[in-house]
Formats: C-alpha cells, structure tokens, sequence
C-alpha cells in the first residue's frame, strides 16, 4: 500500500493470484475474487455479512462446525433462525425435497457443502442452486473438501458464493482461502 517498487510488484502478484484464481473457478469479475485467511474467514464473512435480524437460513445435515456454529451462535441470540436440511445418499429428489421444505418465506441464504469428506457424499449443488434461484434465496457453496478435487464452475453451478481454503485441494500453503462472490444482490 504504497508508491515505491517493492509494494507495487506485491501488488501486481496479489492481482496475477486473484486473476488464475477466478479464472480456474470461472469467475467473471476478478474483483469479486476475495483473498481470505481461511475458508473459515470466508463462510463467516458470507454468513454475518447476509444474515440479518428476522432472517432464515437453511444449511445442509452434513456441514461442518464453520458453518453449524456462526448460524448457531446468532440463533441462540433469537437474531435469525435456521432448518436443518436432511441430504439424502443416493437421493438428489429428496434431497432437494428437504431444502425446498425447509425454505420459508424469510429464508435469505442457503449453505451446503459441495461434498462431504466424513461421509464420501456429494451434495446435488447445481440443483440446490436452481432452487434458490427459483425462490430468489443466496446460495453459498462451501468447497472445503472439494476445491482442487473435482471441476468447479461457478456459472454453471450458479452458486452466488463460493467459500474456498487453499491449503487442501489447491496445495496452497496454510492461512490461505478464498470468497468468490458471483452476484450482485449482497445486502
């Protein structure tokens, strides 16, 4: 953050990283292509930056405390509310059965991982985003154990945010993640 040669080489190099980044998820806006400490960071940012008083979130049976706890905690405050969706093995119908049934009219965010590493299951995101959309609810994708492993294309699977760490499937170093945002419509 400042004029003199070293910084704006570090500069140039912070940019190059978002650039292959939201390029290898597809990600229009390079802008849009947050460099975060963590994928922890992330889910938090998307969760307490969407999330407001009166609000509903859905999130699936298979997530992980970095999602469980920073909806649990304002829950408990009586701020939001939140369903637990059950994810069905070998069941993508009733799958998205359980998150349709489980949206309410105050519903503004869905999380759900990409895949489950405890239990080797991955979620039908494409269509769970397909839902949002059709209901005009956020949908976030938590890629903690997918991201470097399987493709991920965040146009076509229409996710509005999707929360990386950059030490699992990317090889990355430790104390790296990313927040890809892919709308506009952020309160």
């Amino acid at each position: 953050r400042s004029g003199h040669s070293l910084s704006q080489a570090a500069a140039v190099t912070v940019y190059e990283t978002r650039k292959k980044a939201a390029d290898f998820f597809n990600l229009q806006n390079v802008e849009n292509c947050i460099l975060t400490p963590s994928c922890t960071v992330a889910l938090n940012t998307v969760i307490y930056g969407v999330l407001k008083k009166g609000d509903h979130a859905v999130i699936s049976s298979l997530e992980h405390n970095s999602v469980l706890r920073p909806v649990q905690k304002p829950a408990d405050k009586g701020v939001i509310t939140y369903t637990v969706a059950e994810v069905f093995e070998n069941d993508s119908d009733k799958t998205i059965e359980s998150f349709r049934k489980a949206m309410n009219d105050n519903t503004k965010l869905v999380i759900c991982s990409n895949a489950s590493n405890v239990f080797g299951l991955k979620l039908p995101v494409k269509r769970i985003s397909a839902l949002c959309k059709y209901y005009g609810v956020l949908f976030c994708m938590d890629a903690a154990q997918s991201a470097g492993v399987v493709p991920i294309d965040i146009k076509d699977i229409g996710a509005d945010f999707i929360c990386v760490p950059g030490h699992k499937g990317l090889y990355g170093p430790m104390g790296t993640g990313l927040l890809l945002i892919n709308t506009d419509k952020v309160p």
